[in-house]
């Protein structure tokens, strides 16, 4: 027989079990009841598919959504294990079929929903067929404190006890707080299981929350950040949906939609574009949840607030299942907030529940939205937050979410404080006034024709805060305005002024203390991939995916071409030490893979010139590194000043430290001039 690793090299491409893979494994061979809680991508799937392919007898896995079954089989049989579901979507001539399969031994996992449990025909089948396993996907949906209660789960415990001789059970979830894990538990009837916590954490997502003032502008700036990469945008109702994808489509993004007031042939011809690759990013409500398997998606945002912690986290888990960078953003407004309340009172109305069990279900809804908003607001390390949530330790800082990544210190500004309002009034002591832009060129020092032609370089302030940054300048005079210690005149081309209260800073010399983003740009915590091999391997993939018909990522996933590039293999036998590919799809793919690679090292040697593509693969990578932020109205206002000033495109990308190509679109956009 074979041993858990061996099935899962063969199958699997694998060369070692993660996490605690392996302990769940041992412990369903050995006949033990397991819950398993483990992230989105951490594999929870292989803790109970080695198990089915090791022992004798039939596994049934039941799973919440038809979406979640077919894409679950399909990458079996891609990996070739013998695999089928049952559900509503197949023919009566499909369903015997299957049936006729599951009879005749032939298949290994059998994916059904909880209501196909309670039917004769189903039941009947074990009086035949030796059942080897129960699993159990998604268990949350067992328990009312799991976000996605499904009444219909109850049904699993009934099928157990119905069944000649019960298997060993394993539950398996990604989000499950302490309250949930002793439900699936109880109401599951586990046996003294093997309880696996695996850690919540997903190092390679980045998390952010970001307040846009004008959330559709700051999307479309998102998602042309992220051309060519896929990505889902999660909205809180239909018309939302609606909205954001008729906006999308507009502006010319290659974009589908997802909900359930969409006709069911629509909203699969939709998923079946985006699976495979057809659309770039996919608006949806969270009916397009627990069925997505795709490997490949680089961000997924959040347009509007979720109504929980878990919601949002196992949505947002939908990023970087392949193990690849990538990026979890909620854009936040307090409006979402007062839809969330409306979502929840209204919710659980189509449910078969009393009335006491609905109020206590709003009331349970109602705590974790809050929860929710706490996250949304914070400006601690959001994985620490996010970790803390669900019963797990973690460091202050992580380095790679928006709050660590700004990194905020509380800065004494005493004396720059003291240096921009005396600026101020030494203009004002020659009738002069200016915008907050040429005060921060006074005060640092600017050689330009504006300052020569005013004489600004004659006063006492001119070049006396040399050592600062420019942002810096620009952080402090919009600090001193929100705090009132200077005035704006307001208009397109507002001026500082003083007031009563600026003579705490230049007369009482009051201390002057803020928040600032420490003064060094942004690291970028992802390396975007550069290599030409990795893009013609992309297109190798994407040329097979075409052919057979298959998503791209069920082919390899990104993570697998990334471990290609990284070790180049160049024999059969290299190839299958490569992470995720196994037996079967070496054998399928290997050939041309391996030819491709080898051409690839050939070239690097000298031996054979650039293959078709190259150049063009180097241009998109060096695209990808041309990130945009999003414009905000302080950076507007100075960039007319700047136009005002009549400073070239190239001395104010200069100063915004943004691409020359996003400068000029912006200025086009204020309709100023632009100066060459």
């Amino acid at each position: 027989m074979h041993t858990p690793e061996a099935v899962l090299k063969e199958y699997f491409g694998h060369a070692a079990f993660r996490g605690r893979q392996k302990e769940l494994v041992d412990a369903l061979l050995e006949g033990r009841d397991v819950l398993g809680v483990m992230p989105t991508g951490a594999g929870k799937s292989v803790c109970f598919q080695v198990p089915a392919l090791l022992v004798p007898g039939l596994t049934v896995v039941v799973s919440p959504l038809i979406s979640l079954m077919k894409d679950q089989v399909g990458a079996l049989t891609q990996a070739g294990i013998p695999a089928a579901y049952l559900n509503s979507a197949l023919s009566a001539e499909q369903q015997r079929a299957v049936y006729a399969r599951a009879y005749r031994g032939e298949l290994r996992l059998l994916y059904v929903s909880p209501e196909r449990l309670e039917m004769s025909g189903f039941q009947a089948l074990f009086e035949r067929v030796p059942l080897a396993y129960v699993a159990v996907d998604e268990a949350h949906c067992i328990s009312q404190w799991g976000q996605d209660f499904r009444p219909s789960y109850s049904k699993i415990v009934d099928f157990l006890h119905a069944l000649p001789e019960r298997p060993p059970v394993g539950a398996f979830t990604a989000t499950a707080t302490e309250a949930v894990r002793q439900d699936i538990v109880r109401l599951l009837g586990l046996r003294d299981p093997l309880v696996c916590v695996s850690g919540f954490d997903r190092p390679n997502l980045t998390f952010m929350t970001e307040k846009p003032h004008d959330k559709r502008e700051h999307l479309v700036t998102l998602l042309r950040e992220r051309l060519g990469q896929s990505g889902i945008v999660y909205c809180a109702t239909r018309k939302a949906v609606d909205d954001v994808h008729e906006m999308l489509v507009a502006r010319g993004f290659a974009a589908g939609r997802y909900h359930a007031g969409m006709d069911a042939a629509s909203r699969r011809e939709s998923q079946e574009d985006f699976l495979f690759d057809r659309l770039q990013v996919m608006v949806a409500t969270n009916a397009f949840g627990m069925g997505i398997d795709k490997s490949n998606v680089s961000f997924v945002i959040h347009y509007n607030l979720p109504q929980n912690i878990e919601s949002y986290y196992q949505e947002a888990g939908r990023a970087g299942r392949d193990g690849s960078p990538a990026d979890c953003i909620l854009l936040y407004s307090p409006q979402d907030v007062r839809t969330c309340e409306f979502l929840i009172e209204h919710g659980h109305d189509d449910e078969e529940l009393d009335e006491r069990t609905r109020r206590t279900l709003r009331e349970r809804d109602k705590e974790r939205l809050q929860q929710m908003v706490f996250y949304a607001t914070t400006t601690d390390c959001l994985r620490r937050f996010l970790l803390r949530y669900f019963g797990e330790d973690a460091p202050l800082s992580c380095d790679n979410c928006s709050s660590c990544l700004t990194q905020f210190e509380q800065v004494d500004a005493t004396l720059e404080a003291q240096k921009i309002v005396s600026c101020v009034y030494r203009l004002q002591q020659r009738g002069r006034t200016a915008g907050k832009a040429l005060i921060a060129d006074i005060l640092r020092g600017a050689d330009n024709e504006r300052i020569r032609q005013n004489e600004f370089d004659t006063l006492s302030t001119y070049g006396i805060m040399r050592e600062d940054s420019l942002k810096r300048i620009r952080d402090l005079i919009d600090r001193l305005l929100e705090g009132g210690y200077l005035e704006s005149s307001g208009g397109q081309y507002p001026t500082v002024h003083l007031c009563p209260k600026s003579a705490d800073i230049i007369r009482k010399r009051l201390p002057f203390t803020v928040k600032l983003p420490r003064d060094k740009r942004k690291k970028d915590m992802r390396e975007i991939e550069q290599s030409s091999l990795y893009e013609a391997l992309r297109a190798l993939r994407g040329e097979i995916a075409a052919r057979e018909r298959v998503p791209a990522y069920v082919i390899f996933s990104n993570a697998a071409l990334q471990d290609m590039c990284t070790r180049q293999p160049i024999t059969e036998g290299e190839f299958l030490e490569v992470s995720g590919v196994g037996r079967a799809k070496a054998d399928k793919y290997g050939e041309e893979f391996v030819a491709l690679i080898k051409r690839h090292v050939q070239k690097a040697a000298g031996k054979e010139p650039p293959p078709p593509g190259a150049a063009s693969a180097q241009r998109i990578s060096a695209r990808d590194q041309g990130l945009l932020k999003p414009w905000s109205d302080r950076e507007d206002d100075y960039l007319r000043e700047e136009a005002a000033q009549h400073l070239t495109v190239l001395e104010i990308a200069s100063r915004h430290e943004r691409p020359l190509g996003s400068v000029i679109a912006r200025l086009k956009k204020l309709g100023l001039p632009i100066t060459r």
